[in-house]
């Protein structure tokens, strides 16, 4: 975030977050020395926060020389982060030029009841901001400029993280037709699923793709580059996905290194797999063509693979993640940086391990992008591995989905039966025999009637009301897995 807004209304930002998660009041000076500044810069700070943001969001008190925030209910400290954005200058300066509505400095300061000498020290901070990125902000007409990709992931940067406050903001392109019609099938086609967050985040990824192509701005990739992304086309059979929704929106067909770019700009949101032998494929597929961005997955993995069951999901995910490094090697470009990290408890990983890892693969070629992203991808591992040990104990425990040939009231019968017998430290229970949002869960399955069509995982074949000999059949299984049971 740090590198999204000028150095004043990151002051501000990194104030209301370490307001926001206090548990008690926060003494002045206290706060005066986290955000890194005197008293009297605190204090204009603070009145620039109320007289900036509404009473009805937030509002910074003070009473005994300590702070406090006063938040809405519903407002999440994502929200505020978002209205900081969208009522800064860079903002509505960044939607000027994506709008292309050629204005002058003059014109602009004019029109956002801006004084030119107020707007010069602003645009000042705003094009520091740019040239960090390897972008230019041109002033005659306004306009960013430089690398197209680079110009089009910091607006889908921008617009995404101003979402919560903002809403959607590009006009030319509907979210739900044609882009989420056209998401749903990409989904469809690879197995995989968006969650409503993610979707927007793509959604608006896609959005930018297709208004900068209307302008006439066209991506230009290199030779190495379209090798690759030639590789990632045939992985994902992209001859066989339909870009018709977005084609007919934007009323010409697609080239094929924007197809190409639209498939690959999905990393930089998340999605989840929804079957296994999707991960293995997606795996199968790095093995294949880059084999060398295994070798620090794999390293990284051994950190925690002796307290990890199954590893398949997190090398998975890391696959995934290094992915949008590929194209967008600037830290202030990924969607996903977040300056203010949360604490995770325990933590039970060592970030400097991830680090010395990391540190050993920065030489080389292909890692090149670890060196500057350095703090953003330990920080993701950590918070990732953390969570995944954190969820080991669910994970490992024995799921199970039931099914009743007379419905759902039997199944939690039988669901209340066996929880007599077992905790959840034991057996938890999976609503969904093949869910649409994640990959199945069940270890097996037990119902009062053969299922001959399931032939992926075991089924015990049950009566109702269970027997004794049923239960005993259970039993059996769940001491395989853990022994004595308390």
């Amino acid at each position: 975030m740090k590198n999204i807004i000028p150095a004043s209304e990151y002051r501000r930002l990194k104030l209301l977050n370490l307001l926001f998660f206090a548990e008690s009041p926060i003494p002045k000076k206290e706060a005066a020395n986290f955000v890194e500044c005197s008293i009297n810069t605190l204090n204009a700070d603070i009145e620039t926060l109320n007289t900036t943001i509404p009473d009805d969001i937030a509002h910074v008190d003070e009473i005994d020389r300590k702070l406090t925030l006063r938040a809405a209910t519903r407002i999440n400290f994502d929200y505020l982060t978002a209205f900081m954005i969208s009522t800064s200058h860079l903002f509505q300066l960044a939607l000027s030029a994506f709008n292309e509505e050629n204005q002058t400095i003059s014109e602009w300061a004019e029109k956002n009841f801006v004084s030119r000498s107020t707007f010069y020290v602003k645009l000042a901070e705003v094009d520091t901001f740019l040239s960090r990125n390897g972008l230019i902000l041109n002033t005659t007409p306004l306009e960013i400029q430089g690398n197209e990709i680079n110009v089009r992931v910091f607006y889908y940067h921008l617009f995404s993280k101003c979402y919560p406050y903002s809403g959607w903001v590009i006009d030319d392109f509907g979210l739900e037709t044609p882009i989420n019609t056209f998401i749903q099938k990409f989904e469809k086609s690879l197995n995989i699923f968006f969650s409503l967050s993610a979707r927007t985040e793509y959604a608006i990824a896609i959005a930018v793709t297709l208004k900068r192509i209307k302008q006439g701005h066209p991506i230009r990739v290199s030779d190495e580059n379209m090798q690759f992304w030639h590789d990632v086309y045939t992985y994902h059979n992209v001859t066989e996905m339909d870009f018709s929704d977005l084609e007919d929106a934007l009323g010409e067909p697609l080239s094929q290194e924007e197809r190409y770019l639209l498939i690959i700009i999905s990393a930089l949101s998340y999605f989840t797999y929804v079957n296994h032998e999707q991960m293995t494929l997606r795996l199968s597929y790095t093995e294949k063509y880059q084999r060398i961005r295994l070798h620090l997955v794999e390293e990284l993995l051994t950190i925690v693979d002796e307290r990890i069951s199954d590893t398949l999901v997190l090398k998975t995910t890391l696959v995934d993640y290094f992915a949008r490094f590929y194209f967008v090697r600037k830290t202030s470009l990924l969607l996903d940086v977040d300056s203010f990290t949360k604490k995770f408890v325990p933590d039970s990983v060592d970030k400097q391990k991830i680090i010395s890892t990391l540190q050993k693969y920065e030489s080389v070629p292909d890692y090149s992008f670890i060196k500057v992203n350095m703090d953003v991808i330990a920080t993701y591992i950590h918070d990732l591995f953390t969570a995944a040990l954190m969820m080991e104990r669910y994970t490992s425990s024995l799921h199970i989905k039931i099914i009743a040939k007379k419905g759902f009231m039997w199944e939690e019968f039988l669901k209340a039966e066996i929880r007599r017998h077992y905790s959840e430290d034991f057996i938890v229970f999976c609503d969904e025999l093949n869910p649409k949002e994640h990959w199945a869960q069940h270890d097996f399955i037990i119902s009062d009637f053969p299922l001959p069509e399931v032939n992926d995982v075991d089924v015990l074949v049950w009566h109702m009301l269970p027997t004794k000999r049923d239960l005993e059949d259970l039993d059996t299984i769940v001491r395989a897995k853990y022994g004595t049971i308390e």
